[in-house]
């Protein structure tokens, strides 16, 4: 006799056996995962940050801080408990490759950079913008078309990512455009061009906006058809660490951190720098600041004051006029008002001296006034300019109008917003103090940042007005914002 055995399942038993299995399947799905992801974790105590040297990763030439991209990588480590590890690379593909070859774990943006398509690279959100610019020397030519640059001498920086600007400038001029020179980036390609051994130079916007203040003589002869936009670069292998710079970036987009280090280093430029403005300025420093260089001197070490940040407010104010005054009824260097010389006890305005030491006085007491509502660094000194210009009261209202509309009270980027409402009736009348000139606070502070930035500098390169400036770098306080 054969025995048959006949199995009967019903859908309910079918359905049951196939949720068993997906459970199996996801258990085993979730045991991979977790075990890569295991393996993957970022467990060091350092992070390698690959890098080609510039303004915005060594600043040593800003007053402002050590640069916008250092910045940001000290405050990632330091909210992330990491110490940075800084890798210079030769170009910025062979910071890819260590990037992809986990060498490297972050790699800063250079303009112009090409990004291969592959899946281990994470980019971060933009911050920065701007297009490449052709260059000459004010006492050349300017460009009439671009079809000249096939015919004179060019001098171009020395990365890689120009090579694929000159790869399409040949392709849409039909020349073999070759560079005459490929110095290194910052005061050799400006040097080159300033010297007018070159024609004509490429450059990114930024670079420029930055070393213009420094090369007058540099000027803009037309904008490429090609932008730039700078990200940070980082490896998602390590899925913690990727989490971490994505935390990082939406933080602080979000509190507006951001915001407020951009603000620093770039929130004073103006849209066009006038050339013979910054000729005057270089004149002014080296025939009438001689004359006032020891009572800078005297009165920034007794208020506890930069001398170059002294400095730039007298210019900004009367243009280092002794006799200037203003239609509302400012006098002397540091356009002092009556009422606040009878307070710090000024006899004359239009004494030089007199006027120097009082609005240092002055701008040492603003100060105090900033520390006493727990403002610091940089935001405490730009406050008190606004004060020094349109009051402390109006500055207390331009606070409270910030607070208002979402700004951040307690920081210029955020007060720089709010100022100017004070010049319109429907948010003057709102506050204590009334109606008070913003835009013209706004831009004294910007313009006092703006010429002490280009004075930093100065003091720093070597040339004529170094010898008139680098003293004064010795005098900077040492609990001056860094």
């Amino acid at each position: 006799m054969t025995l048959r055995f006949h199995y009967f399942t019903s859908a309910k038993e079918l359905a049951a056996i196939i949720f068993l299995l997906l459970v199996q399947g996801a258990l085993i799905f979730w045991y991979e995962y977790h075990y890569r992801l295991e393996q993957r974790q970022w467990t060091e105590e350092t992070i390698r940050i690959g890098f080609k040297p510039s303004h915005r990763v060594d600043a040593v030439l800003s007053p402002y801080g050590p640069g916008l991209d250092r910045e940001l990588v000290d405050l990632f480590c330091s909210r992330n408990d990491l110490t940075p590890v800084w890798v210079e690379v030769q170009d910025y593909r062979q910071g890819l490759e260590k990037l992809i070859n986990h060498d490297l774990h972050l790699l800063l943006p250079v303009p112009g950079m090409q990004i291969p398509e592959v899946k281990a690279l994470k980019k971060g959100p933009v911050y920065m913008e701007g297009s490449f610019l052709v260059l000459h020397n004010q006492w050349r030519y300017p460009l009439r078309d671009l079809e000249d640059l096939c015919s004179t001498e060019v001098v171009v920086p020395g990365r890689s990512a120009f090579d694929k600007i000159l790869q399409d400038m040949r392709q849409v001029l039909q020349c073999e455009l070759e560079p005459s020179k490929r110095p290194d980036p910052g005061k050799d390609f400006f040097n080159a061009l300033a010297e007018r051994r070159f024609r004509f130079g490429i450059k990114d916007e930024k670079n420029y906006m930055f070393w213009k203040s420094l090369y007058p003589e540099v000027r803009r002869s037309a904008s490429l058809d090609k932008t730039y936009a700078l990200s940070w670069l980082w490896s998602s292998d390590y899925m913690n660490l990727d989490h971490k710079f994505q935390d990082f970036w939406r933080d602080i987009k979000d509190s507006g951190v951001l915001e407020g280090i951009q603000e620093k280093y770039l929130g004073f430029y103006p849209e066009t720098q006038d050339p013979y403005e910054l000729r005057h300025f270089q004149q002014t420093l080296i025939n009438e600041l001689p004359k006032y260089a020891d009572t800078i001197r005297e009165v920034s070490q007794r208020y506890n004051l930069d001398p170059l940040f002294l400095v730039a407010i007298i210019y900004q104010e009367s243009r280092f006029d002794p006799g200037a005054t203003s239609h509302t009824g400012v006098r002397g260097l540091m356009q002092i008002t009556a009422q606040t010389a009878e307070f710090l006890g000024i006899e004359d305005r239009l004494d030089p001296h007199q006027s120097i030491a009082g609005g240092a006085r002055y701008l040492y007491k603003l100060g105090e006034r900033m520390d006493r509502i727990g403002i610091t660094s940089w935001d405490k000194w730009f406050m008190a300019l606004a004060a020094y210009n349109q009051g402390l009261g109006h500055v207390y209202d331009a606070r409270t109008l910030a607070e208002r509309h979402g700004f951040n009270p307690d920081s210029w980027s955020g007060l720089k917003k709010a100022y100017p409402l004070l010049s319109y009736k429907e948010y003057y009348q709102t506050v204590r103090r009334g109606y008070a000139r913003g835009y013209e606070a706004v831009n004294f502070v910007e313009n006092v940042r703006y010429y002490y930035s280009i004075l930093y500098g100065q003091a720093l390169l070597p040339g004529f007005e170094a010898e008139h400036l680098g003293g004064f770098l010795d005098l900077v306080p040492s609990d001056w914002p860094q």
